[in-house]
């Protein structure tokens, strides 16, 4: 549960206000320590926000975003260029360069922005490193619950959980709590085109084969990295367009760093960026392997 010596110089330095120093982009600890700091920042500001930031504009897909994460996003920018200057950058609200080549960093400020705005709590702060367009290191920060993780592409997954109320700071491996039992326990993402997998999936719960089924909404990679924990298998059923570089990079390197997998619907990796369809995460096989047989048995009436 003791934070790495890396982890309290980041942590010891947010607190204290040093500034994001310049340093080498092909040193994996210098780009954990500039992502975690910047998503710790980005965290406060959400965090600090007042009633007024809580106020939803609409896109043209229907999809709400507010001023506060369009300010985030150029904060987020100046940081990288001061610490990555060759890097480019890509935010779900101002656009970008593009993932590669070299390297880019994909922001998404408040994933989960229905959740921000209805004060829920499962919405999250993400950061996505790629070299060359590949996932390279994910950072997922939740304002609400003071925690912050990171996953790197050739490594395990990180939990910090910040001391709000005057305890310590603690840091974790996942998966660090396993399943008391056996029993089922599923996320499902909710979804417009989701009714006949609910209905499954209540099926197993009310005949026993599941403990828990529930649909809270909110964040994607939130809930990834809750997957990750090792308590619930998360099911999304992703249609439409293909998943961004801000979307899925850091939670399915957060799973995977913890040992578990990512699948589509006939149990084959995914790819983070690009990937349509729905998808199931976790680190228990063989609960992964019952979601998706239950999935499996509805056929074509999953998205």
């Amino acid at each position: 549960m003791r934070l790495t010596a890396l982890e309290q110089r980041v942590l010891d330095g947010y607190r204290g206000g040093a500034p994001l120093e310049p340093g080498s982009p092909l040193d994996s600890d210098s780009w954990v320590a500039a992502t975690l700091v910047m998503a710790l920042r980005a965290a406060r500001k959400v965090r600090e926000s007042g009633l007024e930031a809580r106020q939803a504009l609409i896109k043209e897909d229907g999809s709400p975003y507010t001023r506060l994460e369009q300010a985030i996003e150029s904060v987020v920018r100046a940081e990288l260029h001061s610490f990555a200057p060759d890097a480019s950058m890509i935010g779900e609200e101002t656009g970008g360069g593009g993932v590669g080549p070299g390297f880019a960093l994909a922001l998404d400020p408040i994933d989960g922005t229905w959740a921000f705005l209805t004060e829920t709590g499962t919405y999250a702060v993400t950061l996505s490193v790629f070299e060359d367009g590949v996932p390279y290191l994910g950072v997922i920060a939740n304002p609400d619950s003071g925690e912050v993780a990171y996953a790197r592409a050739q490594g395990g997954t990180r939990l910090l959980r910040l001391g709000l109320f005057g305890q310590g700071d603690v840091a974790f491996d996942l998966p660090h709590v396993h399943p008391p039992s056996k029993k089922l326990l599923v996320n499902l993402h909710p979804s417009r085109g989701g009714r006949e997998a609910l209905l499954a999936l209540h099926d197993a719960w009310a005949g026993g084969d599941a403990a828990m089924i529930r649909s809270p909404g909110g964040s994607p990679a939130w809930f990834l990295l809750e997957a990750a924990r090792g308590h619930y298998v998360y099911v999304n059923l992703w249609s439409g367009a293909p998943a961004a570089p801000w979307d899925l990079a850091a939670g399915c390197l957060a799973v995977r760093g913890a040992g578990g997998e990512v699948v589509d619907l006939d149990g084959q990796p995914v790819e983070a960026v690009g990937h349509r369809g729905a998808f199931v995460a976790g680190v228990d096989p063989a609960r992964m392997d019952q979601v998706l047989r239950i999935l499996g048995a509805i056929g074509r009436s999953v998205p």
